[in-house]
């Protein structure tokens, strides 16, 4: 009777006096399973009981439930959705054995055994996004934390109002999303989805669970938002955050409020202790770091050895002590630093854990300390393979930079490291950790299903193979593919995660004969450097005390002037402001070419490489972060009788992103060019740019002169369309598809380069009708499938070489030509004026052409003739030729160009 009239009424006291009275029943009473089945099925239906304390008592009926040899009809959904929200609880309780990964697999089967059934359906998959949630948060996962937060929206979307999931679905669905935007570094729009979510439950009665639950999150949550910042540096061996806004005094009080409620579990109860520690430590006083050390301390006391923050909790005491010792001295701290962080380090076990690299840093930090300085370089060095790890595992160039974030800023302090101990080996390795890995990803996730084949794995390459044919490239699940990298990565060796050796290198080298690859590392407040590996000697390296960012001050603000309040302005805005700028551009541009010079290059050409005397030398440069951005083979310097000497009369120089893409390109086959390709001639972008009249004219001289089968898309010089197309982004794509199209594109058209940590295109021509062809786009359709064969991709547009998700990362439309195979690309690194182009291309190709230089030399000829250092061609045609003495003397108007590739 109490069953039914709770059942009408919803009487929280009728259920709990039927549940007392179902207590009293004898073990052997007839019909008890079916009642017991009936209790529970009531306990699911009120929509009250997760997070109740009736909770335990429901998986009591499932237990007796389960025996009755005639269910009811819904009884095994029933069951398997208690047991589904008791995963939950398993982790919230952090009960002994407990693993996240293996509770999703268990809950693949109760999600089939429920199939449709509601409201079972919807508690099954309430508890896979709360255990998604733990592994995304433990794992630090981008990719998963994204596609966590738009399933979570579909689900609240989805859901019916009258449902009593209803109010937590959407409550849900704004958590992840907060709680993704925080993981890719967006502060700011994590914070937005957090008010939002406040927002919500205030509308809910006061006392509602929900409500509570919401309270808690925001409590803990959004002093942090407010707090955390990225610090655009590395912050230093022991700190990777910096905190602009240090918790205040009220902050801290309700951290430790929320520290020292009654009644919460020990898991919880150490996770708040640990976030009241790093407030603390965050406001780095003597007396809250004191304070900080006690709380961490304090949470390790409380925290089970199989709570799986403890690792988390161990690495972060380790730092506290770290900067006990950094403030103090105080060597017994150094001492307890170290312990706890190789305790930390212990339980991560490799690379493929989210703290491997965390816990590295500042464990190869304290070994330096101590004066270890070989272990410290040695912990380093293998910290920063996870970085190469957790990029892996991305599905898109925005979360693989979302990820990647940290590893520039790891890497430099480990090369800086190795310098200091004269290692320059080690300090090209650390360099070569942090660069590219976007593009690194790309190159070596292609093929995969053949890998795996090879190494003897064929059920998972055919597991693999379907999840590409059922899902789109970016939404391949990331359970299957942390398997597919882990198998990769634990055959035996280490490789994948590492950078080429230096025995590659040099190959490479040879391969592509060159004489040498030359990082180029900015000093702070250390000496820059030049790291050396010559392709027929042992790596070296040049301290370089003027190489800093104060050389650098005048050229970046050329570079971003234009820039400035840019962000989401149509490109013909842009373009007017990078007009304005490069009004600028000579005296910076000139400023910068002899500090180039004084800084770097002389010292490198005139004292430390041993040059060949009978031909041009041959480098690789790597230039590091916003060093990238400058014009090496255009430094300068002035010579006895008064002319300047250029660096390019001494030296071809090829650029490269990373020493892994050298080495990629160099085991490629060369590719003849042919007279087919694929020329692109400024295509109607429905105003969205400027026109580029003598991008036209150069486009059609150099398809008539050197490229006669190729395909001419865009528009012709007197403004009409082609009729071979308009240069539409499918006209490239197909083209980029086509095995038989050709081996050269030359594109003379517009390209956009934005800074951006979003999930927009960060790079991108602009084509016909304003389309985008974004460079994660060529990623994806050259870098898949067989090799499509292209020898040369020469992009005569804007800042086509320039990154848009950081210097390091090299993500650009030139970088990811090369790591979709093409052999050999030009392109240049900053704003470019049309008609000097238009000169330099035509010649570029002549020389490439006509006499049969490789593309490097073919470059360098051309940009000595624009400084009068070599004749133009004779054949050059007179609409293009009388461009050519109004531009060719300012640095401007050929320097932005550089070559890499074969």
């Amino acid at each position: 009777m109490r069953v039914g009239r709770y059942s009408k009424d919803r009487d929280p006291a009728d259920i709990d006096e039927a549940l007392d009275d179902f207590d009293d029943l004898p073990a052997d009473w007839p019909g008890r399973a079916k009642l017991a089945a009936v209790l529970a099925t009531e306990l699911i239906r009120s929509g009250e009981l997760v997070g109740s304390a009736r909770m335990p008592r429901a998986m009591v009926l499932a237990d007796i439930g389960d025996k009755d040899p005639s269910p009811l009809a819904d009884w095994p959904a029933t069951s398997a959705a208690l047991r589904a929200m008791d995963l939950l609880l398993a982790w919230q309780e952090n009960r002994p054995g407990f693993s996240a990964r293996a509770a999703l697999q268990e809950l693949e089967r109760y999600t089939r055994i429920v199939g449709d059934t509601q409201p079972q359906a919807t508690m099954v998959d309430a508890a896979r996004r709360g255990l998604q949630h733990l592994v995304v948060q433990v794992g630090m996962d981008p990719s998963a934390a994204r596609r966590l937060a738009e399933d979570a929206r579909a689900f609240a979307d989805g859901l019916d109002p009258r449902s009593p999931m209803f109010d937590r679905g959407a409550m849900m669905a704004l958590l992840q999303e907060a709680s993704a935007r925080a993981m890719r570094g967006d502060h700011a729009g994590a914070m937005e989805r957090l008010e939002e979510l406040r927002a919500g439950s205030l509308r809910l009665p006061v006392g509602d669970p929900l409500r509570r639950a919401v309270d808690e999150a925001w409590n803990q949550i959004a002093p942090f938002l407010q707090m955390l910042q990225s610090d655009g540096t590395g912050g230093g061996p022991a700190h990777r955050k910096q905190f602009v806004n240090p918790a205040g005094e009220d902050q801290l009080r309700a951290f430790r409020q929320m520290a020292d409620q009654a009644g919460i579990p020990d898991n919880e109860r150490a996770l708040r202790l640990s976030q009241l520690a790093l407030a603390e430590l965050a406001t780095d006083t003597p007396q809250s770091v004191d304070s900080a050390v006690r709380h961490i301390t304090d949470t390790l006391s409380i925290a089970s050895e199989h709570d799986p923050q403890r690792t988390y909790y161990l690495m972060f005491a380790g730092v506290a002590h770290l900067r006990k010792v950094e403030m103090t001295g105080d060597r017994s701290h150094l001492r307890t630093a170290t312990e706890l962080l190789e305790q930390a380090w212990r339980r991560a076990e490799s690379s493929t854990h989210a703290l491997w690299t965390t816990t590295a840093m500042p464990l190869a930090h304290a070994y330096r300390l101590a004066g270890r300085n070989d272990l410290g370089r040695s912990t380093a060095l293998s910290g920063l393979r996870g970085h190469a790890w957790s990029v892996l595992l991305q599905s898109t160039p925005d979360d693989m930079q979302a990820t990647a974030r940290d590893a520039e800023h790891d890497a430099l302090d480990t090369a800086r490291l190795c310098l200091m101990d004269h290692d320059p080996e080690g300090a090209a390795t650390a360099l070569d950790a942090g660069r590219g890995l976007i593009l690194y990803a790309t190159t070596e996730t292609r093929d995969l299903e053949a890998r795996l084949t090879a190494g003897g794995d064929a059920d998972l390459a055919r597991e693999w193979a379907q999840a590409q044919q059922s899902h789109t490239p970016d939404d391949v699940p990331g359970e299957l593919r942390r398997r597919v990298i882990d198998t990769l990565a634990s055959e035996g060796t280490t490789r994948l995660l590492d950078p080429p050796q230096t025995h590659e290198t040099r190959a490479a080298l040879r391969a592509l004969g060159m004489d040498a690859l030359v990082y180029l590392v900015p000093g702070n407040e250390l000496n820059g450097a030049a790291v050396v590996i010559p392709a027929d000697a042992p790596p070296n390296w040049l301290p370089l005390p003027k190489l800093n960012h104060t050389g650098m001050a005048a050229f970046e603000s050329f570079l971003f002037d234009a820039a400035q309040g840019m962000q989401g302005a149509d490109a013909r805005t842009r373009d007017s402001a990078l007009l304005g700028a490069r009004d600028r551009a000579p005296q910076v541009l000139e400023e910068i070419c002899g500090w180039a010079w004084e800084s770097a290059v002389g010292p490198l050409l005139e004292g430390h490489l041993d040059l060949p005397a009978d031909r041009p030398a041959r480098l690789v440069l790597v230039p590091v972060r916003e060093l990238a951005r400058v014009p090496w083979h255009a430094a300068r310097t002035r010579s006895a009788n008064g002319t300047w000497r250029y660096a390019m009369e001494r030296v071809v120089f090829s650029y490269a992103p990373s020493a892994r893409l050298l080495c990629e390109s160099a085991w490629h086959d060369p590719i003849p060019l042919t007279t087919k390709g694929l020329v692109v001639a400024d295509p109607d972008t429905a105003d969205r740019a400027r026109d580029l009249p003598t991008a036209r004219l150069e486009a059609l001289a150099i398809k008539d002169r050197f490229y006669p089968d190729a395909r001419y898309v865009g528009r012709l010089p007197d403004g009409e369309p082609s009729q071979d197309g308009q240069g539409t982004r499918d006209e490239v794509l197909r083209w980029l598809a086509d095995p038989d199209g050709g081996t050269m594109m030359h594109l003379a058209c517009h390209s956009i380069v934005e800074q951006t940590t979003s999930p927009r295109d960060s790079s991108y021509l602009l084509l016909d009708r304003g389309e985008h062809l974004a460079a994660a786009r060529l990623v994806r359709t050259l870098g898949t499938g067989p090799d499509r064969g292209i020898a040369l991709a020469v992009l005569a547009a804007c800042s086509t070489g320039r990154s848009g998700r950081g210097y390091d990362e090299a993500f650009s439309l030139s970088t990811t030509l090369l790591a979709g195979r093409v052999r050999s690309v030009v392109g240049a690194t900053w704003s470019v004026p049309d008609e000097a182009t238009s000169v330099l291309m035509f010649m570029f190709h002549h020389f490439l052409r006509e006499e049969g230089l490789a593309p490097a030399d073919a470059l360098r000829t051309a940009q000595l003739c624009m400084v009068g250092r070599r004749e133009p061609p004779g054949a050059m045609p007179h609409n293009l030729r009388r461009h050519l003495h109004r531009n060719s003397e300012g640095i401007t108007s050929w320097a932005a160009f550089t070559h890499t590739g074969r």
